[in-house]
C-alpha cells in the first residue's frame, strides 16, 4: 500500500506552480478576462512547450496561447 499524503510538498508541485504563473487570465482578442465562468484555459504541452488553450465568453475567441523565451524578428524598411 503506498502512504497518502494529505500536505507538504509533493513531486508535481514546481509544474503546479508554473501552470498557475502561466496560465492566461486575459483574452488577447478582447482584453476580457478568460478565468473563472468567463473563459476557459487547458494546458497541453508540445515537447517542452506549455499551451494553453483559451476560448473567451466575451468575444468568443478561441485559440493557443504559448509563452514564448525569444523571439527573432525584423524591422521593416521606411
Amino acid at each position: 500500500m503506498t502512504e497518502r499524503r494529505v500536505g507538504g510538498a509533493h513531486w508535481w508541485d514546481p509544474d503546479r506552480v508554473a501552470h498557475l504563473a502561466d496560465m492566461p487570465r486575459f483574452c488577447p482578442n478582447c482584453a476580457g478576462a478568460v478565468t473563472g465562468s468567463e473563459g476557459i484555459s487547458v494546458e497541453y504541452w508540445e515537447a517542452d512547450r506549455r499551451v494553453y488553450h483559451t476560448w473567451c465568453n466575451s468575444c468568443g475567441w478561441a485559440g493557443n496561447i504559448v509563452r514564448i523565451q525569444r523571439m527573432v524578428g525584423h524591422e521593416p524598411e521606411d
